[in-house]
Order: structure tokens, then sequence, then C-alpha cells
């Protein structure tokens, strides 16, 4: 496989766009080299989950530019696939204005999981067992730490991995 990055924008609590955009990197280039250690591929699997989800979170138009620019600009060919769970109606009338700033062949990778349909796609590209609720799956996670993450592992690990305890 491929790393599975997890975003969740109902989590959201910074309004700082350069560290926003700090972390986005941060992330991807951890799920690429761990993409790339477990499997030698290079691209990676988005999923942005809206569980818990208010209009309060939602991001400066800014942020999602700048977003956009870095995904297009400089991680061109390194996204598999992006799965967008369950969105807001506020969010879908925002994707109407922002698709038309996303490269074409950008939007095919884009799926929209919404009820029975996105369900079976996500029962389709991910085993279940091992993805988080908000990509369809049954896993139960064990409570995040950072300090854990940053600073005990690997960069080519996911904070869940069972092989690098």
């Amino acid at each position: 496989g491929r790393a599975v990055l997890y975003l969740t924008p109902g989590r959201e609590n910074s309004r700082c766009e350069i560290d926003n955009m700090r972390h986005l990197v941060y992330h991807l280039e951890r799920a690429i080299a761990c993409t790339r250690h477990k499997s030698g591929r290079q691209k990676v699997c988005i999923v942005i989950g809206y569980q818990g989800f208010r209009v309060e979170n939602a991001p400066p138009m800014s942020v999602v530019k700048h977003t956009l620019q870095i995904l297009q600009g400089h991680y061109p060919e390194r996204m598999y696939r992006a799965y967008i769970c369950d969105p807001p109606l506020v969010f879908r009338m925002f994707w109407n204005v922002i698709k038309h700033f996303i490269d074409p062949a950008t939007l095919d990778k884009i799926a929209f999981c919404t009820g029975k349909e996105g369900k079976a796609l996500l029962e389709r590209d991910f085993d279940t067992n091992t993805t988080e609720k908000q990509a369809g799956g049954q896993k139960t996670l064990r409570n995040f730490c950072s300090r854990e993450f940053l600073f005990d592992t690997p960069h080519h690990c996911t904070f869940d991995e069972e092989e690098r305890r």
C-alpha cells in the first residue's frame, strides 16, 4: 500500500495560515515517506472527514487557495485519490466555486463519499479493519500523543503502526 492522510476539518483549531501550511506539508511528506518505505510507491490517499464540522471551523478562502497552490504546485502527482466524506451543504456550495481552480487531472482523482454509494466506494478501496471510522473503517484508534508521534515515531512510520512498537 499507500499511506492515508486523514484531514478532519471539524477539529481545526488554528487560524494561522502559515502554520496550517507547514502542518499540511509535514504530514504530506510523512505520508509519502511511509508509502515509499512500505511499497516503493510515491502516491498517497487523502481522506477528508467532516464529522463534527461547523461553519466556524471553515478556513478562510486564502487558506484554501494556498492549500491548492501547494498541492498542485509541489505535489502534483503525489495524490493517488482523495475522498471527501460526508461534506456538509456549505462545503458542497463552496466546492462549486473552488473546483474551477483545480487542475482537471486532479479533479478526476477526487471522490465524494456520501450515503450508501460513498460507503461502498470506501469499502471497495480500503480495508475497513485498518482504517479510521471517517473513511468507513472499523478501527478503534488509540489516543494520539503528539510527543510520541513527533519524537519517537520514525519519519517513515505512521503513529498507529504496529511494527514500530
